[in-house]
C-alpha cells in the first residue's frame, strides 16, 4: 500500500483542528476520507464521532463509536440501533453493522466492551450467502455447494 500513513494522520489532525475551529462538516468530510483509506483507524472513527455529536446527529454519532465506550454514549447507541435496524428486527445483526461501519472484522474496531456487545448481536444472513471470511478464504463455492445440499 502506497500513501495512507503520513496523509492519513494528517487528515485527522486536520480535522481536528477542524473542530476545534467549529468546523464539524469539514471535520466529517476530512475524517470519512481517511476511514476509506484506512477504515480500521480508531482515533479517526472516535473523531468522526464526535463531530456528528456537535451537530446534534446522535445515531450517526452512535455509528462511529458503538463499540468502543468512551466514543459514544449509551443513548447514541440505541438511537443508532434504532436507525440501523430494519424490518421487524430490533437489534442490528452482526452482518449490517459490518456494512454499515465499513469494516469485515468488527472486533477490529471494538474495545472490551465492544466486544461484548458483538456477543449479544444476531448474525443473520441470507441462506446460501457464505459471509465475508468465507468468500475471502475462497470457499464460497463450496459453501453453496453444502447449503444447497
Amino acid at each position: 500500500m502506497s500513501g495512507g500513513g503520513a496523509g492519513t494522520r494528517d487528515g485527522v489532525e486536520r480535522a481536528r483542528l477542524d473542530l476545534e475551529r467549529g468546523h464539524p462538516r469539514r471535520a466529517r468530510e476530512r475524517l470519512q476520507g481517511v476511514l476509506v483509506a484506512r477504515p480500521y483507524d480508531l482515533q479517526a472513527r472516535a473523531l468522526l464521532g464526535e463531530a456528528y455529536r456537535r451537530d446534534g446527529q446522535w445515531a450517526e454519532a452512535g455509528r462511529w463509536g458503538y463499540l468502543v465506550r468512551p466514543a459514544a454514549s449509551e443513548c447514541e447507541r440505541v438511537a443508532f440501533e434504532r436507525h440501523a435496524a430494519f424490518g421487524w428486527r430490533r437489534r442490528i445483526e452482526r452482518s449490517r453493522l459490518r456494512h454499515l461501519l465499513r469494516v469485515d472484522e468488527l472486533e477490529s474496531v471494538a474495545d472490551e466492551a465492544g466486544i461484548v456487545r458483538l456477543r449479544t448481536l444476531g448474525d443473520w444472513r441470507r441462506p446460501g450467502d457464505p459471509g465475508p471470511l468465507v468468500e475471502r478464504l475462497g470457499l464460497a463455492r463450496w459453501v453453496g455447494s453444502v447449503v444447497r445440499g
